[in-house]
């Protein structure tokens, strides 16, 4: 499935790099972008098979993110946040699965899961209000998480298109065309179908031989990887277009008419190519690893869900300084409007800014579970 769907994303690329410009400019991706991504089953990755989807293992998440960001940033972020939505949505009960995926595998999902409310118990269910920032593909989706906090804990609640609104305010540097915006929901009943309570998966209630291998990874360190796994390939396509550049771009106030024939300029670029090598590593060597325990119906224990969250932001952080040695090394002409690295720069920049990958949130939670400290920084974990 996995290669398929990279021949298929490659088939795109025309498509996707001629809108990704526009599409940075209007704040969201254009309709007629989305429908053709769909239709090539980008979004389908995560989705079970027996309702025509992939059933993706976690490293092929992180490809199909990938191969999208390389050619757009923010069309690879939404992949990987519409697929990883769709792999939460595969953990709650079948009933609410068919809702979403009965007319068609191309459902979107969107979400958010930082808690808002308030909620209150009804008979056969909840009724639940609130506002989720931050909600990247809101525009596109039929469906919507929205986290709440219950008396047992946290909880997500899948919301129908027809319970929410959307509010237009994601004005940001990067990744402009992911239209993250926020979303509020007015009293809106949502049956106890819809609703999944987050602690005991968090404690890998998912991890049984009951449940279908792709869903059974560890949820925490899974949805801090999929958030890592845009960048990877923004990352290669920000070495790529400096290489591309080197053989024609000369370096201003010197004597090199190339800056291919420049060693200092040879260094800068193996300095990223092997930051970028230092992400890879990271990133897949926790997704195979995850994907090993989930083959195996296995929750693997606190220290490696801390050093597999820790990958994530390893990886992303990697990729960050990888951005800041080639854009330098690029040179000014890197930041106009008509170039492609600015944009690259632009998107990865914010992407690692992300809460799940905040390098010193993840490095704390390792650091802690390295000396058997008891983690007091998330109940995530």
């Amino acid at each position: 499935m996995g290669s398929d769907l990279l021949t298929a994303i490659a088939a795109l690329r025309p498509l996707l790099a001629g809108a990704a410009g526009q599409a940075d400019s209007d704040r969201r991706m254009a309709d007629e972008t989305v429908a053709a991504m769909q239709a090539a089953g980008v979004f389908r990755a995560a989705v079970p098979k027996r309702y025509g989807g992939g059933e993706a293992s976690l490293r092929t998440h992180l490809d199909v993110a990938a191969a999208v960001a390389a050619i757009d940033g923010s069309a690879g972020w939404l992949t990987g946040l519409w697929n990883g939505n769709n792999w939460c949505v595969a953990l709650f009960p079948e009933q609410a699965q068919d809702d979403v995926w009965g007319a068609s595998p191309d459902t979107l999902v969107s979400g958010a899961l930082k808690p808002s409310g308030p909620v209150s118990r009804e008979e056969g269910g909840y009724r639940l209000s609130g506002s989720w920032s931050y909600a990247s593909g809101i525009w596109h989706a039929s469906w919507a998480i929205a986290a709440a906090v219950l008396d047992d804990g946290p909880a997500a609640f899948l919301v129908p298109r027809e319970d929410f609104t959307v509010v237009d305010e994601w004005h940001m540097a990067g990744m402009r065309s992911t239209g993250s915006n926020r979303f509020v929901v007015e009293s809106a009943f949502v049956p106890d179908h819809r609703v999944l309570r987050l602690g005991p998966l968090v404690g890998g209630a998912n991890v049984t031989p009951d449940v279908a291998p792709a869903y059974r990874t560890a949820i925490v360190p899974t949805m801090v990887l999929m958030v890592a796994g845009p960048q990877l390939g923004l990352g290669r396509a920000a070495l790529a277009e400096v290489i591309a550049a080197a053989g024609q771009k000369g370096i201003a106030f010197t004597s090199f008419g190339r800056q291919a024939d420049s060693v200092g300029f040879q260094l800068q670029l193996a300095e990223a190519a092997t930051a970028l090598d230092t992400a890879e590593l990271h990133a897949y060597r926790a997704a195979d690893a995850l994907d090993r325990h989930a083959a195996e119906a296995v929750y693997p224990e606190e220290l490696l869900r801390a050093r597999y969250r820790a990958d994530a932001a390893v990886a992303a952080r990697s990729i960050n300084r990888a951005l800041e040695t080639l854009v330098t090394a690029h040179g000014s002409s890197g930041f106009a409007d008509a170039s492609p690295v600015q944009r690259i720069w632009r998107d990865a920049s914010v992407a690692a800014r992300h809460g799940m990958l905040i390098p010193q949130v993840n490095l704390e939670i390792y650091g802690a579970a390295l000396v058997g400290a008891e983690n007091t920084v998330s109940p995530f974990a």
